[in-house]
């Protein structure tokens, strides 16, 4: 080989490897605009869901406190003097019930009517 061809072939060589590091640039350059592109966007998307999830991580501390003050309201009531008063409560109506009942049977009747015809009681 002349010196000629050698630095033909040596420049030939120096172009390939300047395209293929170009192309490599570029490509590499692409690539991280897109996965910095990706990343923005998955950020921005969790960045909402933390501040959704906050939010209702908040009305659920609101919805805890107000079950617990429920709870303490349940805990002061008198169960057994409720129980108690409605039992009375039930007795009580089965005996006015009862009176009703008697006092029904016993009114005086004014008008009865026998055989197609009217007696009447004065």
């Amino acid at each position: 080989m002349t010196p000629n061809e050698l630095t033909k072939l040596l420049e030939g060589i120096i172009v390939l490897g300047g395209t293929g590091a170009i192309i490599y640039a570029v490509f590499k350059n692409s690539t991280v605009k897109a996965t910095i592109q990706s990343q923005k966007e998955l950020i921005e998307t969790l960045t909402a869901q933390v501040k959704e999830l906050r939010n209702l991580h908040i009305s659920n501390e609101k919805d805890i406190a107000e079950l617990r003050g429920q709870v303490s309201v349940y805990k002061e009531l008198p169960l057994k003097e409720l129980a108690e008063s409605m039992d009375s409560i039930a007795k009580t109506q089965d005996k006015i019930l009862t009176q009703l009942k008697k006092t029904q049977n016993r009114q005086v009747v004014k008008e009865q009517n026998v055989a197609h015809q009217t007696v009447v009681k004065e």
